[in-house]
């Protein structure tokens, strides 16, 4: 039998996953408590017992989900040396996660700009060009953090493009790695 605190860590986890079903539905605007908990077959009340309000719940489904693509993309590179080979197996890791994980493109499309959580996006955003810097550094970037921002932004973008289409999209990423390794670095 599950002790209380394995219990309400299930409950927790039940409940950020309904978030993701309900954002893949009705984006986040859509989501509200009662879609929320409708979806986790659990009472309102629970949420609360969980998350202090809405935005905290946002906060708690965007850090789920970076947590989890963080743990694939450290586990991917593990062991690579710093450069383009390390950086393709990261972002390919990234990219393959936001197509597997439902309700992503809400995250991706709509988190940045909703004002609950647009900072904690920015700081996970940052957090990921600080991986990526020793990437481009060794490919001879200059401003290795400023173009792991870009380069971050445009993986973004690509993921978006595959949520739409419900696939891979081979053209999206070779153009992708083609930016990266043409790029004058002069």
């Amino acid at each position: 039998m599950p002790t209380r605190q394995a219990a309400a860590e299930l409950t927790r986890e039940a409940l950020l996953d309904a978030g993701l079903a309900v954002a893949e539905r009705h984006g986040l605007g859509g989501m509200s408590v009662n879609r929320i908990v409708t979806q986790a077959g659990v009472a309102k009340g629970t949420f609360y017992v969980h998350f202090p309000d809405r935005s905290a719940f946002l906060s708690a489904l965007h850090g789920n989900f970076h947590d989890r693509v963080t743990v694939a993309v450290t586990a991917a590179t593990a062991g690579l040396e710093p450069g383009l080979g390390r950086l393709r197996q990261g972002m390919t890791t990234y990219l393959d996660a936001c197509l597997a994980a439902r309700g992503v493109k809400a995250l991706l499309l709509e988190a940045r700009n909703d004002d609950s959580v647009a900072a904690e996006v920015a700081l996970r955003n940052d957090a990921f060009a600080q991986f990526a810097a020793p990437d481009l550094r060794a490919m001879g970037w200059r401003q290795p953090v400023a173009a792991a921002r870009l380069l971050i932004a445009m993986a973004a973008e690509t993921a978006l493009v595959e949520l739409v289409n419900g696939r891979r999209d081979s053209t999206s990423r070779r153009v992708l790695w083609q930016l990266v390794e043409r790029a004058d670095l002069t």
